[in-house]
Formats: structure tokens, sequence, C-alpha cells
């Protein structure tokens, strides 16, 4: 079908990440022409796969883990394209645990740590019984969880061990410190995870065979949208009749309805005009306070089968994923309170060395995903009080614009599955514009 006259296409997707290519080839299976516009010079967003630093052995630089099992979305592409699991080149079975400045023998809590513990996580798995993780949190009543991790965890009178312990664990899962973040995104994404906080820790470990580019691949191929890259979009007008969409370089596109799925802290960075609703600019205005860093190092002299884990390190985590050679390629991530630079080779080495004393770092890799003009920042992860006041309203179109990214998703905020729920969402909202254009054909 051809778009309206005057336009470029029906919906203009900005983005070529997951959200947006789902949305894309929905919009394609419903028949209507789409232009998708990505201001990289590669598809994916916040994913990235490609080879290690010198070496043949492919990395995801971003977003990485499924978990079809707790993953409904994920789950639906995978059947339709046919997709497996990989193999795991590498399984860690066990943990390297270093607290208060050296390596534990042995799990880090004991005695009393262990029934603090216990209450603490009956407490957490309890909380998250009363999340519906189909439905937006402001439409439940769950404000008294929307209040920080520290303020929920200390809610309980627990040691300064056990608090470090269960903070952690949340830090990994958000790259924000435990004052910053909310407990109702760490409590939501346990909901999806079947209510199960270990499942949300330890089970969300398979990745794609093929990695995030073979999915990102069957996505094009199916929905076969119109696709620019180098097409960093800077303004987004709405008139009466269009929406006209305009680049850095002043290449100018219009269509009936848009679908902006820019990172949330990327909002900012775009003129739309009308301005966005109240919801929206305030989410956009406040961000999210996701500062996780990845890197990926080769390393000599670090067993194969461990993991180290510890609050209070440059390296939060650490855990080897492939062999290569003679050597050993680990990913280790770093969340505030410390943040490593992680593209610093000779200070990813001394924070591997934390966990294996005679670790020899031979190269690292990273993206720096804070400083790239694209995400600035990793995942979302809500502040206090920010998903039970926009939560439903910054999912809602703004006219003719409507708006996805895993960021904005109700069950798995911030991942893949996300993604492709928010997207599809976006597709629908945009397919019920574009129907009206059409005097409902």
């Amino acid at each position: 079908m051809t778009s309206a006259p005057g336009t470029s296409a029906d919906v203009v997707v900005i983005g070529a990440g997951f959200a947006g290519l789902a949305a894309a080839r929905d919009l394609r299976d419903a028949g209507r022409s789409v232009l998708v516009l990505e201001g990289r010079d590669r598809l994916g967003g916040r994913t990235w796969r490609r080879p290690f630093a010198s070496t043949n052995q492919p990395i995801e630089m971003g977003g990485t883990w499924v978990a079809p099992q707790y993953q409904p979305w994920v789950a639906e592409e995978m059947r339709r394209y046919g997709l497996r699991l990989a193999e795991h080149a590498l399984m860690p079975s066990r943990f390297v645990w270093r607290f208060d400045g050296a390596i534990t023998p042995g799990f880090p809590l004991s005695g009393q740590e262990l029934y603090e513990l216990e209450r603490a996580l009956y407490r957490i798995i309890e909380a998250a019984h009363r999340i519906d993780v189909e439905r937006p949190r402001d439409l439940q009543a769950l404000a008294d969880l929307d209040v920080s991790v520290e303020q929920f965890l200390r809610a309980e009178p627990m040691s300064r061990r056990t608090y470090e312990f269960l903070s952690a664990f949340g830090s990994l899962g958000s790259g924000a410190a435990s004052d910053e973040w909310s407990a109702l995104t760490a409590l939501s994404l346990i909901a999806a995870s079947d209510r199960s906080a270990y499942a949300w820790f330890a089970a969300v470990v398979d990745k794609l065979e093929g990695g995030t580019q073979s999915l990102l691949d069957a996505l094009v191929e199916d929905g076969d949208p119109v696709l620019e890259t180098s097409a960093r979009v800077t303004h987004v007008r709405q008139d009466e009749g269009a929406v006209t969409v305009t680049c850095e370089d002043g290449r100018t596109y219009s269509a009936g309805a848009a679908i902006v799925t820019a990172p949330v802290n990327v909002w900012r960075d775009i003129a739309f005009d009308p301005p966005l609703s109240d919801a929206k600019a305030a989410l956009a205005r406040d961000g999210h306070p996701n500062r996780m860093g990845k890197v990926w190092a080769l390393v000599e002299g670090v067993p194969e089968d461990a993991m180290g884990f510890g609050p209070g390190n440059d390296l939060l985590f650490v855990a080897p994923q492939y062999r290569v050679g003679d050597a050993v390629l680990i990913v280790g991530f770093s969340s505030p309170p410390c943040l490593l630079d992680v593209t610093d080779g000779a200070a990813v080495g001394e924070a591997v060395r934390a966990y294996f004393p005679g670790a020899r770092v031979a190269a690292v890799d990273a993206h720096d995903w804070v400083a790239d003009p694209f995400a600035r920042g990793g995942w979302l992860t809500y502040r206090p009080g920010q998903a039970t006041r926009l939560m439903s309203a910054v999912q809602e179109p703004d006219t003719r614009v409507c708006f996805a990214g895993a960021d904005i998703a109700n069950g798995w905020i911030g991942w893949i599955d996300g993604a492709l729920e928010s997207g599809r969402r976006a597709a629908g909202q945009a397919l019920s514009i574009a129907n009206q254009n059409h005097g409902g054909s």
C-alpha cells in the first residue's frame, strides 16, 4: 500500500533497535509503508555484536541475555523465526566473593546475616507478588514500593554486610547506587522472572544462537522497511495532517505518524513541536541514573569455572565467557558507587586481579554507553517516584507521535523483551493513526 499523498511513508520510525524494527515489521505486515531512520551507522540500538578487538570471537557490547521461559515477546520471535539458544562456551559454576577488600572463603554471609538475608528475600518476593507486569505501575497501588532501594532495604534491620550484599546485587541489575533508583524497578523485574529473586539474578544467562544480530537480521528481512542509517533526528514537528522529521544534516521526511524509539535519556536532544506532553517532558528532564560500565578482557591465568562478585570493587562482577587460544575472554560490569573507566586497560587489569591475583590481561574492549550520544547511559532504571507517576502516560501517543523502547516497557523494563513489547504496542498505536489518515482503510 502506498503512503498518503505528500508524505514519505505512512509511518516514520526513529531508531533501528529491537523496538523500532519490531514496530516496522508489524506495520509492514499490516500493509503500511514504513521508513526507519537510524542515527548510528549500524542497527541494533543499545545492542551491538561485533568481534573482540584483534580476534574473530564475536562479543556483545550491550544488551545480550534472553530468557524465553520468562520473556513472552522474545519467545514469540524465536518461534516465528526458528531461532535457538546458543550453547554455553563456558559455564562458570562457583563464585569468588570479595568483601571488605579481601577474598572471602565460602559464602560471604553467616550466622545472623543468613537469617537477615532470608527475611529480606521473603519480603522482596512478597512485594513482587503484588505487581502485575502487564500493566503500568501507576495504575496499581504500589506507591509504597516506589522508594529507593536503600530505603526499601533499610526498612528491615540488617547488618552492614547483609545490606551491602543485597544492594550490590541490585546495582548489578541497575547501574545505579542504591539511593538513586527505585525498588519498584527491581521488584518489577523479579515479578517478571516468575516472582523469583533467584531467577532474576541467576536464570537469565542464555544468549541467542548467532547473538542479538540473528534476531535483528530476521526482523529486517521479514519487515523489509526502507532503512536509512547515519540519519540523526533532531526535530519532530506535528501539524494537523502529518509529522515532519528533520535530521541533523537537513534531510526532512514526512509521515502520517511517527514512532520515537530513542532511549529516554536522549529525548531531551530532540526538539518536539509541540513540546512533549507533561509526563514525557518530566521523564526527559530528569532522565534515569543507569551508568553501568561493561568491559570485555582477554585474560590469562584465570579459572574458567569461577565468577567474581563483591560490593565496593571497581568491577562489581566478572565472569568467563569464551576460550580464545590459551586465554579466557571475560566480561565485567562496573556500577556505582564504583565507576571504572572501562576503556583503561591498566585499570581493568587491576580490577580483574582483585578477584584473580594471577590474572594477566592481554587486551580489553568496551563501549562507553554513558558518553554515547545515542544512548546517554545504560537501560532505564526508574528513579524513586517516577514509575507510579508517569508510566502509563509516557506510553501514550502525543497525538501523531508514538513512543517505544525497552525503557518504557511494562514487563522486562530495559531488556530486549521489553523493547519488543513496547515496539509492538507502538505499532498498534501508529496503525490506528494511519488508518484514520486513510479513512479507515
